[in-house]
């Protein structure tokens, strides 16, 4: 948890920097999905949820790709990871 709160203040400087600055393209995303956490249970009245992970190790599943700023709607879509790379390349060069 306490990854996800610096990940988290990480995004909002971030996005605080964009709004001010106007010309900062905020890109975030991961390189692979790791434990296919699954519901397994819980009650819903109580607010109450069981997990488990269906992998110890890297999954198949899709990350999402976050993005805001100029050229953010380069990154909409579902796309090879790898194209991410060409995504900023593109925008970088649009620049020029």
């Amino acid at each position: 948890l306490a990854e996800f709160k610096e990940v988290e203040l990480a995004m909002a400087k971030a996005l605080e920097f964009a709004k001010a600055d106007g010309n900062t393209l905020v890109i975030v995303t991961a390189d692979h999905e790791t434990g296919g956490m699954a519901l397994s249970g819980g009650n819903v009245k109580r607010s109450r949820v069981r997990a488990d992970f269906t992998s110890g190790s890297h999954t198949g599943t899709m990350v999402p790709v976050f993005s805001y700023g100029p050229y953010s709607n380069l990154f909409r879509g579902i796309y090879d990871n790898t194209a991410i790379f060409d995504k900023m390349l593109s925008a970088v060069r649009s620049k020029e």
